[in-house]
Formats: structure tokens, C-alpha cells, sequence
């Protein structure tokens, strides 16, 4: 039976993990041994409870924090048994950095190891953050055997950094599993929303523009005096923009639900999706929203969303272009449901999983 291992840095669904909570379910359904590791566990419900099965092994390295779960896998991997795969996938610059020094060292061994690109580290980090990432680079990345970036620009920033891994780089758009989100919509949803609303989903944090998003909101009162903003998700910034809300005297517009394990049925029943990032790899959280309503706006956060007809966009950064993308969304009486369908058919996960078996 084919073996395959999966590592995280944690138990949770945001963009990185997202991507490889598909492949991992690909893999499930074709019965294959399927290693899930996770450095730390964490508390938070998600879909990958939903992985269960006798080829299903999941492994946690920490109830702490992850970097408790770095040593202990680490350790695990120095002093325990030499572990053999078929494929090992990962998805985080750390993560590879250290599966590939286990590699260096002999501990693991694989016939292909495959490296995603979270983000578009050489355009978001500098100074020692950066040095950071260029350390992990160093420690592994020469035992890559595919190396994927999720759009064209990723992969010119990742190749003038790194010119020795060029011959191992491709771009591979991120996938979606329309099964899945099918299967995910269609499960009983209980919340009362409001009749006119803006959504938005992710992490709180400032590379998600949240706070851009809320003083664009606060113009667009102005026009459409019905409307309410929700946005979907937790993070360090929650204060921060529960603060900014009061400031702008928005407490009974704008709506904090939390973390949210099925956003699929807020996408569907709001006027607009909106995606006001200032900088992504590629924001998965884009497909979702393209997968459920015909009405998405998002900022130019990542390369190739200027290509997506359909989608409304905006200048990153820029609270005039996104207020102007928002009202034009808002306002058009076009739906891109069919031509959202046509675009999400070709970036099925079943086809994601074939390109990266046969390159």
C-alpha cells in the first residue's frame, strides 16, 4: 500500500492547510496509508476530524505550541525508528526546511518529497523574519523534488532568490474539491442573517486588510444605509478591530460570528464576497466565495486574480478602489455564476493531485 505523509505546523483550516486537507481527503478515498502529522494540536474544530479510517494515522507532537512539537518531532525522528514514505507533502517553509534536514540526516526517506509555497515569502517578509525563512531554505530545500508556487508571480520572486531550484519549480494554481464544498453547503445552518450583507473570511490579521475593509464599509453606509459587513474568523487583531468599529460608531452594522467551521451558506446568502487582502500567495478563501455566489470583489493580493473574469477588483491598499469595486459589485445586475462554474472545473483537486504525481 502506497504510503503518504502529510505535516503541518498545526490541527487547523487556514489557506496552507486548507490546500492540503484536500489532498489528504484525495488520498483517503483512494485507500492508501495516509500519515497526517501535526506539530501541535491546538483546540480548534475542524474538517480534519472528519478524516477517520483504518489508512488514516494522525499523529500530534504537542499540546502546547508548535515549537514544543518541533522538538519532539525532531527528537522523534533523531533518536526513533528510520521512517519510509512513497510521497511526503508539505506546505509550510519551516516545515520542509525540517523534513528535508531529517532527509539530509537520513532519518526519513522518500521516493518524492514535495514542497508547496505557502506565501510569497522574498515579497512579505523582510530583515530578520526573512533570515528566518533563508535558514529553513538552507537547512532542506535541496531535497525538494517538486517545488510548487501557486501563481506565476510566486514563482518569479522564488526562482531570482533561489536560482539553483529553478529546474524543480512549477506553478500550480491552488485546487478546490467542489464534492466537498457540495457536501459542506448543503448541511443544516440554523444562524438568522441579515437581509443585506458584505462577507469577508480569514485570519485576523493586517495582511487581511480587515481594517481597510471596515472604514470602506463605513463610506458605503452612506449609499446603501441597509447594509451590514460580517466577517468571519478570529486572530490577534480582533481588539484592534472591535476598537476600530466603536471608533467609527458601527457596533449594530458591523457582525463578529468567530471562527466558523461552514462559511459556505454566509457566501452564498450575501450580496457581495469580499476578499480586501493586502498581500496572499493566493487566497483560497477567493474559490470558496466564487463557488457559492456570482457577486465577488477582491483586491489584487496575488498574482493571477487580475485574470479572473468576473471578479470585481481592486487596487491593494487603496480604500477609494475597493469602495468603487464594492458599489460596482453592488450594483450589477449580472450574474457570473456560470462563468465562476466554468473556471473552478479546471482547478478540481483531482487534476492538482495527478500534476503533482507526474512532474
Amino acid at each position: 500500500m502506497k504510503q503518504i505523509l502529510i505535516v503541518l505546523p498545526m490541527k487547523c483550516l487556514t489557506g496552507a492547510e486548507q490546500v492540503l486537507f484536500m489532498i489528504a481527503n484525495k488520498y483517503h478515498k483512494e485507500k492508501v496509508s495516509l500519515h497526517i502529522h501535526f506539530l501541535y494540536k491546538g483546540d480548534e474544530n475542524n474538517s480534519w476530524d472528519q478524516l477517520q479510517g483504518a489508512n488514516i494515522h494522525k499523529t500530534y507532537y504537542s499540546q502546547k505550541n508548535v515549537r514544543n512539537g518541533t522538538l519532539n518531532f525532531f527528537g522523534k525522528n533523531i533518536f526513533g525508528t528510520k521512517q519510509k514514505y512513497d510521497i511526503v507533502i508539505t506546505s509550510h517553509v519551516a516545515i520542509t526546511g525540517l523534513i528535508g534536514l531529517m532527509i539530509n540526516l537520513g532519518r526519513i526517506r522518500t521516493e518524492k518529497f514535495i514542497a508547496r509555497e505557502s506565501t510569497s515569502i522574498f515579497l512579505r517578509y523582510t530583515g530578520f523574519n526573512l533570515l528566518k525563512f533563508k535558514i529553513f531554505y538552507f537547512l532542506g530545500y535541496n531535497q525538494v523534488d517538486l517545488h510548487v508556487c501557486q501563481t506565476d508571480l510566486m514563482k518569479e520572486q522564488f526562482i531570482k532568490a533561489k536560482p539553483r531550484y529553478k529546474n524543480k519549480t512549477i506553478t500550480l494554481e491552488n485546487p478546490i474539491d467542489r464534492e466537498m464544498i457540495q457536501k459542506t453547503s448543503e448541511e443544516p445552518f440554523h444562524v438568522q442573517l441579515p437581509p443585506d450583507f458584505l462577507v469577508s473570511a480569514g485570519r485576523m490579521i493586517p495582511e487581511k486588510g480587515y481594517d481597510i475593509l471596515i472604514r470602506v464599509f463605513k463610506k458605503l453606509k452612506k449609499k446603501f444605509p441597509g447594509l451590514k459587513l460580517i466577517i468571519l474568523g478570529s486572530g490577534p487583531l480582533q481588539n484592534e478591530l472591535n476598537d476600530l468599529v466603536d471608533t467609527l460608531k458601527l457596533e449594530e452594522d458591523v457582525i463578529f460570528p468567530g471562527f466558523v467551521s461552514n462559511v459556505y451558506p454566509y457566501f452564498k446568502k450575501a450580496k457581495v464576497c469580499v476578499v480586501s487582502s493586502r498581500i496572499e500567495g493566493f487566497p483560497n478563501v477567493l474559490l470558496q466565495m466564487m463557488s457559492q455566489n456570482g457577486k465577488v470583489v477582491s483586491t489584487l493580493c496575488a498574482g493571477g486574480i487580475e485574470n479572473i473574469e468576473g471578479v470585481k477588483t481592486a487596487q491593494t491598499g487603496n480604500e477609494d478602489s475597493l469602495q468603487k469595486a464594492i458599489e460596482e459589485a453592488l450594483l450589477d445586475q449580472q450574474d457570473y455564476r456560470a462563468v465562476f462554474d466554468a473556471f473552478l472545473d479546471k482547478r478540481d483537486i483531482s487534476n492538482f493531485v495527478k500534476v503533482l504525481e507526474n512532474n
